[in-house]
């Protein structure tokens, strides 16, 4: 019965979250098509951007103040292993959820909007978020063990990856952006600085972006982290002004969209993945597939005279791609489905429904995979570090049975210890509490340092009574034997 209730919460919440993210995109997929072909930027609300529901900052941003809230509350050692669970949990979600979409993306491409494809690549922000909602529902299917050898030094290795990674790609930004606006001047003909202008309305932009020209770039491309920063810069090359607008179209939609910040996220996960060349190589393929989706609204309804055009301003400008930037075209390598999909469209559905049943396969999955360094027995894993323990009481509830003795004899209580200690488990999660719906349930109190070791059918956690409160979850890897233990506690 407890296993069905789990489902039960597990199927809705995943169907909720389906149905919002599917809705967001739709909304989001049919206001630009609407832009593109009518010009008209009403909507309702304060909302002015068309990203899909939330900005994939907000993952490293959640995972930074949930440290830091468990650094207040708990101190370093459990934040740390906080931290580091987490980034494991997200480590082998990206890799497995990367590495089957590049074997679907060949198929989705040809079926579904590059828009669809584009943010199939930002799903793992959402998942994310079930991780934790999830948490002591149901257990993982699968546990990945890592050595006790490597447990030690595998933790700092990441973390000096994990950083040299993002200050590689900060430098090589600021680098970037020094030299394209070391000589940058602003774009002084008066008929693109009005186009410009008539463009950027379309977008609805807050702050005007700056337009420059500099002669260190051959694509026109947008920098910046920020809106304050952002920059659009135009190689110092003439075109005429259909093509000053296809090119505005495509970097402003990159502006709206806020891909900066998809970028980011990409970075992130190579940080995060730093040593699997696997993520690396399907991150190259979504950043592909933003630039598709930007072509696709760019061209959306256009005449044939329009596309060629277009594709043929794609290989004129085939360029240099690096920092935090969206370019118009990026090197030579990349431009054939770019091509294909400008100058030979094909009909494609929305994605919508492809989106919103991924995002419920992703959240049913959510919390199957797990990777832990922790394991042994009970008595190597959890009583050790405390020395001599002693059970005090016993309490005992099953379909059954409802029972609490703090009497036992001597001898007894040394053999449930002696049987409780040889039981196999695997460490899951610091700071989890056993879910309270198991038909199954056994708690000692042992006495020597005021510890509760509670256990179900598949989980047991043990918990300090002390401040602060922090129960440590361990997945039981051996069935126990409840007859028996109901037979010696009686």
């Amino acid at each position: 019965m407890t296993l069905t209730l789990s489902w039960v919460f597990r199927i809705i919440l995943s169907l909720l979250m389906g149905l919002a993210v599917a809705f967001a995109f739709r909304r989001e997929w049919r206001y630009e098509q609407q832009v593109a072909q009518t010009s008209c930027t009403a909507r309702e609300g304060k909302k002015r951007d068309t990203v899909i529901w939330l900005s994939p900052w907000v993952l490293p941003i959640l995972i930074a103040v949930l440290w830091l809230a468990s650094l207040l509350s708990s101190g370093p050692a459990i934040s740390t292993a906080f931290l580091m669970e987490s980034s494991t949990q997200l480590v082998a979600l990206l890799t497995l959820y990367f590495g089957v979409l590049m074997v679907l993306l060949p198929l989705l491409r040809k079926t579904i909007s590059a828009r669809a494809c584009a943010t199939l690549w930002l799903l793992p922000v959402f998942v994310y978020y079930g991780q934790y909602v999830f948490r002591g529902y149901v257990p993982p299917l699968v546990v990945l063990r890592v050595p006790h050898a490597l447990a030690s030094l595998l933790p700092w290795l990441w973390m000096f990856g994990f950083g040299a990674v993002l200050l590689w790609h900060l430098i090589s930004h600021f680098r970037f952006r020094r030299m394209i606006l070391k000589e940058a001047q602003p774009v002084e003909v008066q008929e693109v600085k009005d186009l410009w202008r008539e463009e950027d309305r379309l977008v609805l932009l807050k702050r005007h972006i700056p337009l420059l020209t500099s002669p260190a770039i051959s694509s026109p491309l947008t920098i910046g982290l920020f809106n304050k920063t952002m920059r659009t810069v135009l190689p110092q090359r003439s075109h005429t002004l259909d093509q000053y607008r296809l090119i505005f179209r495509h970097e402003l939609h990159h502006v709206q969209r806020r891909d900066v910040d998809t970028k980011c996220f990409y970075i992130f996960c190579k940080a995060l993945c730093w040593f699997n060349p696997l993520v690396w190589i399907a991150l190259k393929k979504a950043s592909a597939d933003l630039e598709l989706s930007c072509d696709e609204m760019v061209v959306c309804g256009a005449g044939d005279k329009t596309r060629q055009e277009y594709a043929f301003l794609l290989l004129e400008t085939a360029g240099d791609e690096r920092g935090f930037t969206t370019c118009l075209s990026t090197s030579a390598k990349g431009l054939r489905h770019r091509l294909q999909g400008v100058v030979k469209p094909q009909k494609r559905s929305s994605g919508t429904f492809v989106l919103g049943a991924i995002m419920v396969v992703l959240m049913l999955c959510s919390g199957f995979l797990s990777v832990s360094s922790t394991y042994g027995t009970i008595e190597e894993v959890l009583l050790a570090p405390y020395g001599t323990v002693t059970v005090d009481s016993v309490s005992l509830q099953t379909d059954d049975v409802d029972l609490y003795r703090a009497d036992l004899s001597p001898q007894v209580r040394e053999e449930l210890l002696d049987y409780l200690s040889a039981l196999p488990v695997t460490k899951l999660a610091t700071g989890q509490d056993l879910p309270k719906d198991e038909e199954r349930y056994l708690t000692l109190f042992l006495s020597d340092h005021k510890l509760y070791l509670e256990l179900t059918g598949r989980l047991c956690t043990l918990t300090p009574m002390n401040t602060p409160y922090i129960p440590v979850l361990y997945r039981l890897d051996k069935p126990v034997d409840w007859g028996g233990l109901l037979a010696l506690i009686t």
